[in-house]
């Protein structure tokens, strides 16, 4: 053999031996491929579920604030009617009464003058 042969048969070994190294290379790339395929599938597969989740988890959320707000509400009005009444109640009963007893204690004085009998005492106090 001539060495221009033995350069060949050297060179086809080296190009042998490139596509095994490139033929091993493909195959790993392959495996970890269909490793990442099944991989997103799964995380495909969990995000779904839990966006599922996320979504009634809202809509309770949701719900149950409509509820807290109208109970607001109602609470609201309840506390204006009760501040309305209040305030009536104030006008329509203290102030009368506090006239009648203006005028009852002015009249009594008055016929006590009249008659000119003393103040009766209370609790060691002239009233």
């Amino acid at each position: 053999m001539t060495s221009g042969e033995w350069a060949v048969v050297v060179g086809a070994q080296v190009c042998l031996v490139l596509l095994v190294v490139l033929v091993v290379m493909i195959v790993r790339l392959d495996r970890a491929a269909s490793e990442l395929r099944a991989t997103t599938r799964g995380l495909a597969r969990d995000a779904g579920i839990a966006i599922d989740e996320l979504r009634a988890a809202v809509r309770d959320a949701d719900f149950e604030l409509d509820r807290i707000d109208a109970l607001v509400t109602s609470a609201e009005r309840v506390t204006d009617r009760v501040d309305a009444a209040s305030g009536l109640a104030d006008r329509v009963i203290t102030s009368p009464v506090v006239k009648a007893m203006a005028a009852g204690t002015g009249t009594r004085r008055a016929v006590q003058r009249l008659t000119g009998s003393a103040s009766p005492r209370r609790n060691g106090k002239d009233r």
